[in-house]
């Protein structure tokens, strides 16, 4: 078998890193490519980038449209694409030349309906950062169903291979022109899914920019985890699966809106009443998360935030962050 993979490009403002993402896919060792190339109404010469890619490369299709975020980007490549399987690729970002074939080789192997690749974090040098590696066993079939806990690895869209009728029953898009869009919508397609894999391989290379989406601090924009968050819940619920997923979601809960959602907004100023709704949030919502079954999932620095959040020693959370950027500034000097 060699089927036809569609890799789905969000484009926005990205001149500066769009062709080595391009030329990650275009040297694919795997070449039953299309590359959707989705221009968001990009200001600079991203979308002159692209285009001349697709100029010379016939399996490159470019779209230009007007802005409609990340989420409305995606949505747009999933209409278009042609592939019996879908990955992402930010534009920033960049893949291994064996990604996407031995993805499809697992998925076609274990028959799997979506399969996620561990990934590391990379400066703008190339140079690694840190490698994210799954909890979960490589090689290895989970029904959700069975194993809810497979709806607790990292939400992002990006790594990670999707039978294009899993975007197709279910109706599932992404959210446009918000924040935090991976977290209300992976979860939904994983529990949808019927068989889930994992790959112990880093095929993935976040790019670790600043301001990239994730590197905003806005203050005003964190509270969308809150929606985020309340989008999920209601659509377990809707679609009768938060018995199911019930301590599942509890956890999502804790990691995304306790820990990573007060830790991001703890490093803004003048945030003091923003974790005070996070904190209420997390009671008023799971007011037992405490015993949580799910807490052994955390790294021992996502434990160390857990503790000092719920120990109100916020003021450790901004003081490591003070001797980070004063060890950056040294080093530049």
């Amino acid at each position: 078998m060699n089927e036809l993979v569609s890799i789905i490009v969000p484009i926005y403002n990205v001149e500066t890193y769009l062709s080595k993402c391009i030329d990650s896919l275009i040297n694919q060792t795997y070449e039953n490519l299309e590359i959707i190339l989705v221009n968001d109404g990009s200001t600079d010469r991203s979308g002159d980038i692209a285009r001349n890619y697709a100029n010379k490369d016939a399996r490159i299709r470019y779209i230009e449209q007007e802005n409609q975020g990340l989420g409305g980007a995606r949505n747009t490549g999933l209409k278009e694409a042609k592939g019996s399987c879908i990955t992402f690729v930010d534009s920033d970002d960049a893949i291994e030349p064996a990604m996407i074939e031995t993805m499809i080789n697992t998925m076609e192997k274990l028959d799997l309906d979506l399969l996620v690749c561990d990934y590391s974090r990379v400066d703008e040098n190339g140079a690694v950062l840190e490698t994210y590696r799954s909890p979960f066993p490589d090689q290895t079939v989970f029904v959700p169903e069975k194993d809810p806990q497979v709806i607790l690895g990292d939400p992002s869209a990006c790594n990670k291979m999707f039978k294009k009728e899993l975007f197709d029953k279910t109706d599932i898009r992404f959210p446009s022109r918000v924040w935090y869009e991976d977290l209300r919508t992976t979860p939904k397609l994983i529990a949808n899914a019927k068989r889930v894999g994992f790959i112990h391989e880093p095929f993935y290379l976040y790019l670790q920019r600043q301001g990239s989406i994730m590197n905003s601090a806005a203050l005003s924009r964190q509270e969308e985890s809150l929606q985020a968050m309340d989008d999920l819940l209601y659509y377990f619920k809707a679609h009768h699966l938060d018995k199911i997923y019930e301590k599942e979601l509890e956890f999502l809960c804790i990691a995304h809106v306790y820990v990573f959602g007060i830790n991001r907004v703890a490093r803004i100023p003048k945030s003091k009443a923003m974790i005070e709704k996070f904190k209420k949030y997390m009671v008023e919502k799971f007011p037992d998360f405490h015993s949580n079954p799910y807490f052994s999932m955390f790294t021992p620095k996502e434990k160390k935030f857990y503790q000092w959040i719920d120990h109100n020693q916020i003021w450790k959370i901004r003081w490591g962050d003070r001797i980070k950027k004063e060890m950056r500034k040294w080093k530049k000097h």
